[in-house]
């Protein structure tokens, strides 16, 4: 080959894979998670173009509200956030049935882990609430974080909601999830944050919300390790404060990430101050709140938080309203 020849290939080559380039971005620029226009399809009304001209403007070079990649932080709570919380929690599901499904053994564990048993087979939530520290930390006290986070993952993928029947897995808001993938397509990191036990986030996180576990932050037990064949072995233990709520939740946000959140998704009084976090932010930033008024899901209203949203500007995501489905079912 001459060099004349050799240099029109290369330039040939070259213009081949400009245009090859070219074309792959035409086609991804027309996919739904990559157009205002398409984006967010699950949402409906003037909640989701604020979302969706929020998260595009601030993920688009060259617009005044642009945030470099590396601060597009964005937090949401679990429970009542990302799936449903009625009638408990989820973690209190967990220690519920383990109390009920192990009860002999743990019944010999002493007078106040047989107290829990009981109640949980009596349904005594009132209980189990009163003794919240006793209800967390006793039951699985010993056991291995794998075991604990493993029994997690079952219980949400095989018990079923004792309201509606529906098998816990089956109640994540896809809504939500439709959030988070379109947040992370922009460029955005996202952590779960939750008042529960940050091995029984990451056992549903990855899965079901589609956050990886190195990006959950929880309430936390003291760890203890041992060898055990050669392998180290990490067990539970007793509870290690502050439980993950109110200002807790700011704080270990901050030891996390080191900065403040852009966009923050809650639904209590707990989640409080993970909402006010972003308006200290030097970017554009956005908060929600989830209100529970659709019978699609289970209708509660927590008052004092939407009039707190709406003192603070804070967007208010009416399920009923702004939800084309709750649960995936058709809309």
């Amino acid at each position: 080959m001459t060099n004349l020849s050799r240099h029109t290939f290369t330039r040939f080559m070259m213009g081949l894979a400009v245009t090859v380039f070219i074309i792959g971005c035409s086609h991804i620029q027309e996919t739904p998670s990559s157009s205002r226009q398409g984006a967010l399809s699950l949402w409906q009304g003037e909640v989701r173009d604020t979302l969706v001209d929020y998260i595009f403007d601030v993920s688009t070079p060259g617009h005044r509200d642009f945030i470099p990649v590396q601060d597009r932080v964005a937090v949401f709570d679990m429970d009542g956030t990302l799936l449903a919380e009625r009638p408990h929690y989820f973690v209190l599901e967990v220690v519920m049935h383990y109390l009920i499904e192990y009860a002999p053994e743990l019944s010999r564990k002493g007078p106040a882990t047989k107290a829990l048993c009981d109640a949980a087979e009596a349904g005594d939530i009132q209980y189990l609430r009163r003794n919240l520290e006793d209800t967390f930390v006793l039951p699985f006290e010993g056991q291995t974080y794998d075991f604990f986070r493993d029994y997690c993952l079952k219980v949400f993928e095989t018990a079923v909601n004792s309201q509606n029947g529906k098998r816990h897995k089956d109640l994540v808001y896809q809504p939500m999830i439709e959030l988070i993938d379109l947040l992370h397509a922009r460029g955005f990191s996202v952590y779960v944050v939750s008042g529960s036990f940050q091995f029984a986030i990451m056992a549903i996180s990855e899965k079901y919300f589609h956050v990886e576990e190195s990006r959950c932050i929880g309430s936390r037990v003291e760890a203890t390790v041992e060898k055990r064949n050669g392998r180290m072995v990490f067990l539970r233990g007793k509870g290690r404060p502050p439980i993950n709520l109110g200002r807790g939740k700011a704080v270990r946000i901050k030891m996390r990430t080191g900065q403040a959140p852009v966009l923050a998704f809650g639904n209590s009084n707990g989640d409080v101050w993970m909402l006010e976090f972003p308006a200290t932010s030097p970017y554009r930033h956005l908060s929600g709140v989830i209100d529970h008024d659709d019978p699609r899901e289970f209708v509660y209203r927590k008052e004092a938080l939407l009039r707190k949203a709406q003192q603070e500007g804070w967007l208010i995501v009416s399920m009923k309203a702004h939800f084309k489905t709750v649960f995936g079912e058709t809309p």
